[in-house]
């Protein structure tokens, strides 16, 4: 069946593979593919600031020009996978330790950059994934469309959950590039740009070889907050209320760590030539309960003694598991409230600092 419209079932979001580059995408050799995934959604939105000057003499705008590169911001959302596959193709973690072993997010990683890219296949009602293979042979894709990003720099990180809803990831990137190409052969040029030159002259090209992530990465692993082997490690605060250290009832939890970049322009180039990370990155952690008791505490002395908190998230299916640790995190605000025939909620606020060296770890499982 020809392609009327193009719908989420022909469509796979790639990464290139970052065994093939150490932190720079831009390459004259060719590099290939893994499938980014789980993917949930994506989406991406291009600004166009444009410089406003008048003049006298004339109430119209005299210049209202660009004077450079538009970047491209980029979103995409997954289920939270063990293998950390997607946080270590897109350079949020240096590397996909295994279930004994964290690593910290944005360590050795935070000046790396990687491409990405929609593909879009030609068919309505054939899968993609019917089409793809993940065993490194060379995919012709001759009629397929390609949106592919250049550039990438990681910007945001969250995870978040609650009763009845699986464990989504969510990423922001700011690229230099988009490009938009319909496909002909086995590969096709890569949409990095030369950061420095600001060009992408001798640039290499992108070859459709997809090295797998796990045995089937067409078939995510399903993890569960409500798996047996799941758990939620929180600590009392030193306020009183709500117990969070024992048994308690959670609800939903929020995550998010935002990395601020600076882009660096220089005369004679349209680009951006760097996008130094500011460290520390910011952390949001937020956790919403019921209510079932309440434990001693008092306000005053709160300034006297600053509590740090930590917190453990882990998520299973089985014996496969992810764990997240929070590491120092402050008090920002917390809230109760109840309503007619309702029942009492807790909800608490918190932030942390990231750094190459702590704030957020992560550990996962090969499968």
């Amino acid at each position: 069946m020809a392609r009327n419209i193009v719908k989420s079932n022909i469509v796979a979001m790639a990464v290139t593979n970052r065994d093939h580059f150490l932190a720079n995408p831009f390459s004259t050799s060719d590099l290939g593919l893994r499938l980014f995934m789980a993917v949930r959604d994506l989406n991406y939105s291009i600004q166009l600031p444009r410089q406003q000057l008048k003049q006298v003499g004339t109430q119209e705008l005299s210049v209202e020009s660009m004077m450079n590169q538009p970047d491209v911001e980029l979103t995409v959302s997954y289920l939270a996978q063990p293998n950390l596959a997607n946080e270590y193709n897109s350079n949020f973690i240096k590397e996909a330790g295994v279930y004994t072993r964290f690593t910290n997010f944005f360590s050795g990683v935070s000046q790396n950059s990687t491409n990405f890219y929609g593909f879009l296949g030609k068919d309505q009602g054939v899968d993609i994934f019917d089409t793809l293979t993940f065993d490194e042979s060379l995919i012709n894709l001759t009629g397929f469309d390609v949106i592919a990003f250049g550039n990438c720099f990681p910007t945001t990180y969250g995870l978040s959950y609650s009763l009845g809803s699986l464990p989504i990831v969510s990423t922001n990137y700011i690229c230099s590039n988009v490009v938009l190409e319909s496909l002909t052969g086995t590969s096709m040029v890569s949409p990095a740009i030369n950061l420095t030159g600001g060009n992408n002259d001798n640039v290499g090209r992108c070859d459709f070889t997809f090295e797998p992530n796990t045995t089937d990465d067409s078939s995510p692993v399903v993890l569960n907050q409500t798996d047996s082997n799941s758990s939620i490690t929180l600590q009392n605060l030193q306020v009183g209320g709500q117990n969070l250290s024992g048994i308690h009832f959670i609800q939903s939890v929020d995550m998010s760590v935002d990395l601020p970049r600076v882009s660096n322009y220089g005369l004679g180039n349209d680009f951006a030539f760097d996008r130094k990370a500011q460290l520390p990155a910011r952390g949001s952690f937020k956790v919403s309960s019921l209510v079932s008791g309440l434990n001693d505490g008092a306000l005053t002395g709160v300034l006297d003694s600053d509590q740090n908190y930590d917190f453990d998230l882990v998520l299973a299916s089985g014996d496969t598991k992810l764990i997240y640790k929070i590491e120092d995190a402050k008090l920002a605000s917390y809230n109760y409230g109840i309503a007619v025939n309702g029942s009492m909620t807790f909800d608490a606020d918190f932030t942390f600092q990231v750094t190459e060296n702590k704030g957020l770890k992560v550990s996962g499982t090969h499968y």
